[in-house]
C-alpha cells in the first residue's frame, strides 16, 4: 500500500503544481495572481435545495468562503459544512451521508476499490487547489531548516528514514545555549486528518507517531500551539501561517537544497512538501447531471472560486485544467425541480 500511495500522491501533485501567474508582493510573497483565462462563474437559474460537504479541516477557510459567496448568488441553495477531517469525509461519502467529500489528500487505490465495491461505481475526483505543506516553529526559534530524516526522528517512534536516535531535544537539531536541552514538543493531527495521513505516509514512511506528541484537533490548532510555545513544532498548510510562527526550509534528503514553501517553489516543483486538495463526488457517470453538485463544482473551479483559493493562502490549479473542469461541469443540466438532485442524505 505504501508504494502505491506515494506513487498516486506524486502523480497528483505534479498535476497541480504547474501553476499560472506570478506572486503578489506582500503577505510573505505567497499569493498568486489569478490567470484571467480561467472562466468566470456563470450561474444556472432556478437552482434550489440543500447539499452537504464533509471532510478536510485544512480546506475549512476555502469551503466557508465558497459557501458564503455561492449562497449569495444562489439564494435558494443551502450548503452545510462539516470539516472534521478528510477520512470522515470519505467515510461519509461512501455511506451516503454527504454529497461531496473535501479531501486534503487523494484517495488511495484501496479506498477507491472499497467505494466502488460498496456503491457500484467509483467516486468522481475533482482537484480544486494546491497546498504547500509547511513545518512550523515559533518565530523566536533559531532553527531555519530541516530534512525528512530529521522530521522522522522528531515525530516518529520508528524512524523508518534511518536516523540513529530519536530527536527529543533541540540540541540534536544543532541548537545551542538555552535551546540545547530544551524539549522538542511535537504537535500532530489525529487519524481522521488528511494532513496527518499525508505527513505520516509521505514523511514518516508510514511510521507511528511518538506517544509524547500532542494531538491537535485542527490545522489552525497546530499553528496556535506553536505560536504559544517556543519549544513546539508542528505541520499544517501554509495558508495557516501567521507572523508568530516560522515555516522551516525543507530538504527531502541530506545534501539536497533546503527549500522554503512559497508560490514559486510550489509552482516549479522544487519544494518537497506539496499536495493537491480535492472534492470527491458521489455521482455515477451514467446519471443525469445534478444542478446542486454542478453549481458547487463549477464555482470551485471558476475565476471566482480560485480567487477564494488564493485569498485563503493556497494556490490555484493550472489554467488548462480549470478550463477543462469548468467545461465538464457546465454541460446542460436538468431542472432542480426534477429527480436529478443528489440522493437523499442518510
Amino acid at each position: 500500500m505504501k508504494s502505491t500511495r506515494i506513487k498516486v500522491l506524486k502523480s497528483s501533485v505534479w498535476l497541480g503544481v504547474m501553476l499560472v501567474g506570478t506572486p503578489v508582493m506582500g503577505g510573505h510573497d505567497l499569493f498568486p495572481r489569478i490567470d484571467q483565462q480561467i472562466p468566470h462563474y456563470s450561474s444556472q437559474s432556478g437552482v434550489s435545495g440543500k447539499i452537504k460537504i464533509i471532510g478536510s479541516n485544512t480546506m475549512d477557510p476555502i469551503l466557508k468562503k465558497w459557501k458564503d459567496q455561492l449562497e449569495k448568488v444562489q439564494p435558494h441553495l443551502d450548503i452545510a459544512l462539516d470539516t472534521e477531517g478528510s477520512n470522515i469525509g470519505f467515510e461519509s461519502l461512501m455511506s451516503g451521508k454527504t454529497h461531496i467529500a473535501a479531501m486534503s489528500r487523494p484517495l488511495t487505490n484501496e479506498e477507491i476499490e472499497e467505494f466502488t465495491t460498496r456503491v457500484g461505481y467509483p467516486p468522481t475526483s475533482v482537484p480544486v487547489a494546491v497546498d504547500a505543506f509547511a513545518v512550523f516553529v515559533h518565530k523566536d526559534n533559531p532553527l531555519d531548516q530541516i530534512t525528512f530524516q530529521q522530521l522522522d526522528a522528531v515525530f516518529s517512534s520508528e524512524r523508518r528514514r534511518g536516523a540513529r536516535e530519536s530527536f527529543d531535544h533541540w540540541g540534536q537539531l544543532g541548537l545551542s545555549g538555552t535551546w540545547e536541552q530544551a524539549p522538542i514538543l511535537a504537535q500532530i493531527r489525529d487519524t481522521n486528518s488528511g494532513t496527518g495521513q499525508f505527513f505520516r505516509e509521505f514523511v514518516l514512511l508510514g511510521g507511528k507517531d511518538k506517544q509524547t506528541s500532542v494531538i491537535q484537533p485542527g490545522a489552525a490548532s497546530i499553528v496556535h500551539a506553536v505560536m504559544n510555545d517556543p519549544y513546539a513544532i508542528g505541520y499544517s498548510g501554509i495558508g495557516y501561517r501567521t507572523d508568530s510562527v516560522k515555516p522551516l526550509r525543507v530538504a527531502g534528503e541530506q545534501g539536497e537544497p533546503y527549500i522554503e514553501p512559497t508560490f514559486e517553489s510550489a509552482s516549479n516543483g522544487s519544494y518537497p512538501l506539496r499536495r493537491v486538495l480535492y472534492l470527491y463526488v458521489n455521482h455515477p457517470s451514467h446519471a443525469k447531471d445534478s444542478p446542486l453538485l454542478s453549481e458547487v463544482i463549477k464555482f470551485a473551479v471558476s475565476q471566482e472560486g480560485q480567487q477564494v483559493v488564493a485569498q485563503s493562502g493556497f494556490f490555484p490549479l493550472p489554467t488548462q485544467d480549470l478550463v477543462a473542469l469548468y467545461a465538464t461541469w457546465s454541460k446542460p443540466i436538468t431542472s432542480a425541480a426534477t429527480n436529478a438532485n443528489p440522493p437523499q442524505i442518510r
